[in-house]
């Protein structure tokens, strides 16, 4: 009985049609006054210090990181530098990745996500910013209707958190999840850039 179990378990896995990992979302992290809202607009802003690193080990760093996200396997035909001005120590690109919330054998849910991100470079430390943020998800496409979506109108306390301080089961909390969950590694992989510079 036991190696019918197992056989079927490893079967099931390799189809994978087992429960994936259950998403985390009554985390702290996604909830309430996670997703910061100034002028009425979603902007994700981060102050790094980095001691011991001047403005143009920092800038280059940036530059080489935000030109690597434009040609990562995610980033879409609309991904391009804006603003490259060293003597101001600005980093501006707009960027269109791919935004995935489920992919299975047989599921692939995603959206396109489209962002600013700026870094404001001074020495020994950063500011990055991610903002003007906007999803197109296939799965609103209707005919002759504009399916772009705002994260002001999706991921934001008011749009995603019920009465419960819970996130809504339908609507933004999948975009909420996976905008958080992208900002956090996009941060954080700029702030390893700069850390590793030479």
């Amino acid at each position: 009985m036991k190696l019918i179990f197992l056989s079927l378990t490893i079967l099931l896995s390799l189809f994978n049609v087992l429960p994936a990992q259950a998403q985390d979302y009554d985390s702290p992290k996604y909830l309430e006054g996670a997703v910061p809202v100034e002028n009425g607009m979603v902007v994700f802003s981060e102050t790094q210090r980095v001691e011991g690193k001047s403005r143009q080990q920092i800038y280059t760093a940036l530059e080489a990181y935000t030109k690597s996200l434009l040609q990562s396997e995610v980033s879409g035909t609309q991904c391009r530098i804006t603003e490259l001005t060293p003597e101001t120590g600005t980093i501006a690109a707009s960027i269109e990745e791919e935004l995935t919330f489920k992919s299975t054998a047989w599921v692939h849910d995603y959206a396109r996500f489209f962002f600013q991100l700026v870094f404001e470079v001074k020495d020994g430390e950063y500011t990055a910013t991610l903002r003007r943020i906007r999803y197109l998800y296939s799965k609103m496409d209707m005919t002759g209707v504009d399916n772009t979506m705002t994260a002001e109108d999706w991921i934001t306390d008011k749009e995603a958190i019920n009465r419960k301080g819970k996130l809504n089961k339908v609507g933004g909390r999948k975009f909420r999840y996976a905008t958080i969950n992208r900002k956090d590694a996009i941060f954080a992989g700029a702030l390893k850039a700069v850390q590793t510079a030479q």
